[in-house]
């Protein structure tokens, strides 16, 4: 099963299907399965946000901009994947954070929009750290969606070897997925 985990609206939907996909994780509240994508600073905002989930159709996506938000999301069982992107590139960058991550088992996403050639290529490097990388289209229009292939395509270019792009790209989008289906109770 192939799965694209960021659009921004539900009439993506259609448009992904024919690049490929089998399943698309948008970020509206109206689909049978969503995202919700936040940006936060402190572990007291990330608790904030997790009580004030009740539905249990969402998955939980947070970009941590402090360390303490960084662990606070790494240990949370309620927060799916982590958003990587140059924003928050500086907390991970560093051994013991890479040691965190790997310990937790949790996805690591970056997002395709802005296309952060640096980041994706540390995370290419960081791959025996990072178990999970996730790459993402968050698409808000049809032309912004990523093709498998177009994503296979930049990972090779960037120094991935082939098996652990296609681990990037065909299973660990399935893994959250599945993931999320065993502990779905908020």
């Amino acid at each position: 099963m192939l799965v694209e985990t960021c659009v921004k609206t539900i009439e993506l939907r259609e448009y992904a299907k024919k690049l490929g996909y089998d399943e698309v994780l948008s970020e509206d509240k109206y689909d049978s399965r969503y995202r919700l994508s936040l940006e936060l600073s402190s572990k007291e905002e990330i608790a904030k946000y997790i009580r004030k989930i009740k539905d249990n159709k969402v998955i939980l996506f947070v970009k941590p901009l402090s360390f303490e938000a960084f662990k606070y999301s790494l240990q949370s069982p309620k927060v799916a994947a982590l958003i990587l992107d140059r924003k928050n590139i500086g907390l991970i960058g560093k051994k013991g954070s890479l040691n965190l991550i790997r310990q937790a088992k949790k996805p690591v996403e970056v997002q395709l929009k802005n296309l952060e050639i640096d980041v994706i290529y540390k995370v290419i490097q960081w791959n025996k750290w990072i178990e999970y990388p996730i790459l993402s289209s968050c698409a808000s229009k049809f032309n912004e969606i990523w093709s498998p292939l177009s994503k296979f395509s930049l990972l090779v270019t960037l120094g991935a070897n082939e098996s652990d792009a296609l681990k990037w790209i065909y299973n660990n989008p399935t893994l959250l997925i599945g993931n999320y289906d065993r502990t779905t109770t908020y």
